[in-house]
């Protein structure tokens, strides 16, 4: 046998010292470890409720506001889109405020953004599509381009360039790139940055050359040119 090695009994005798000091320390903090324990899955069981029996109705019920206000949206009525058609009909506006975390609140946001700006509430309508959040390839910088827009309606022309360069950056891509460059390409124009304006448009013509706006940019191109004499 090893002189590290304990004989057999006091091998027993050590492990039930532990054993006895174990049960001791749970005699004494039982009560403790089990409101821990018990607290821990409360608070687990809570969140899962919550998820499970607030959350996921509220989203439901908020989709199927969604769909009737969409529908307004599409044909053209923006009033009616944003404050709904009563007897229990929300509109974007409600459904924003009523419910609130959700992805259809969320998306209301930008949608009542698009009905404000199109009714001629700029200010109103800047303030919604700043409330909208997606980091999402194209819907994201769409709403960028149109709180652009939104800028340049309130004569805040710098704030505008900067909205335009950032969707166009976000987009990286066909569809949305070239038309929020040549906005930003015109405002610069209005600023008499045409050194700015004419790179933009050249960047439409060299980057996106397949695009449809690189048929036209020709015109704002020459126009800046001749602007910058």
């Amino acid at each position: 046998m090893s002189h590290h090695e304990l004989p057999e009994h006091d091998a027993l005798d050590t492990i039930d010292e532990k054993v006895m000091k174990g049960e001791l320390f749970f005699e004494r903090h039982g009560k403790k470890i089990i409101i821990a324990v018990a607290a821990v899955v409360i608070v687990a069981l809570g969140i899962f409720a919550y998820h499970r029996f607030v959350q996921v109705p509220k989203a439901e019920k908020a989709s199927a506001q969604m769909f009737v206000a969409e529908d307004s949206f599409i044909a053209g009525q923006d009033s009616l889109a944003l404050k709904g058609q009563g007897a229990g009909t929300q509109g974007f506006e409600a459904i924003a405020k009523n419910f609130s975390g959700t992805d259809a609140a969320n998306l209301a946001h930008a949608y009542s953004g698009i009905c404000l700006y199109d009714m001629g509430k700029y200010q109103e309508a800047l303030t919604e599509l700043k409330k909208f959040s997606s980091d999402e390839a194209v819907v994201a910088p769409s709403i960028q381009r149109i709180i652009g827009d939104c800028y340049v309606q309130l004569g805040k022309l710098d704030d505008a360039v900067k909205a335009y360069e950032t969707a166009a950056k976000q987009a990286s891509n066909e569809a949305i790139s070239p038309s929020c460059l040549i906005k930003a390409g015109h405002v610069y124009e209005k600023l008499g940055k045409y050194d700015k304006a004419i790179a933009l448009y050249n960047e439409v013509k060299t980057k996106y050359y397949t695009a449809p706006e690189a048929e036209t940019v020709e015109a704002d191109l020459l126009r800046a040119q001749a602007q910058g004499k």
